[in-house]
């Protein structure tokens, strides 16, 4: 069985990485042990837009797809974006509060000084998108959740769904009329974030910083992999 990863820096590492490549620390290395091939695509700053268009382009050049395990980590569907620039053929990412972009290095772009444009569009996104309401992007999510999946079943490809902090939005109940028909059986009911509160200090980095460190990625990797064995996946 193969492992692709997809997701932010929940999957990729915050830190102590070079080259592109993620910690041997974090949960999606430590679980690779159990796999013949592990690919890693999640990244730094990452919106749910990148995790849903870099996961097709992966499988649309796999031939044999029923070999994969997907485990796709959802992030944050409301401070996120990806824009494009048509000039440069190059994505690049938006997280509210911040005035610069996020350049993807895993799609190998490599500017020596970012083209000003990005920041005009940047500018044009923030004022555009202050008309968005959280149902839509909510309902947008929705989309993307249950496209991936049927996507997944058409190449017959496993899969598990696992989201920082926003499972609510994709559980059962919600009004969406897409919600219902998603493969919950697939969706962790557990989102990362449970593991950080206030009696699990010992598992992130700081009061400020809530990202996993070592121990919490050791939890997050117990964790996936006894949801993975629930659904014989290993």
């Amino acid at each position: 069985m193969k492992l692709f990863v997809n997701g932010c820096s929940f999957s990729h590492g915050h830190k102590g990485w070079t080259d592109m490549l993620p910690p041997k620390w974090v949960w999606p290395s430590l679980i690779s042990k159990q796999f013949e091939e592990t690919v890693n695509l999640a990244w730094q700053g990452g919106s749910n837009e990148r995790i849903f268009r870099t996961t097709l382009d992966f499988f649309d050049d796999v031939k044999y797809t029923k070999d994969w395990l997907a485990v796709i980590q959802w992030t944050n569907p409301y401070a996120r974006s990806e824009l494009y620039d048509a000039e440069t053929d190059t994505y690049y990412g938006y997280l509210n509060g911040s005035d610069k972009p996020v350049l993807d290095l895993t799609a190998h772009t490599k500017f020596i000084e970012i083209p000003k444009r990005f920041y005009r569009n940047i500018e044009l996104y923030k004022a555009t998108n202050l008309l968005k309401s959280e149902k839509q992007l909510e309902s947008k999510f929705i989309q993307q959740t249950y496209i991936l999946s049927e996507f997944f079943k058409r190449k017959e490809i496993k899969f598990l769904f696992v989201s920082v902090s926003t499972h609510s939005v994709i559980h059962p109940e919600n009004t969406h009329p897409l919600a219902k028909l998603l493969p919950h059986e697939n969706i962790l009911q557990t989102p990362m974030t449970y593991f950080i509160n206030p009696n699990s200090k010992e598992y992130i980095e700081s009061d400020t910083d809530f990202h996993p460190n070592i121990k919490g990625h050791a939890v997050l990797s117990n964790y996936i992999t006894n949801e993975l064995k629930l659904r014989n996946y290993l």
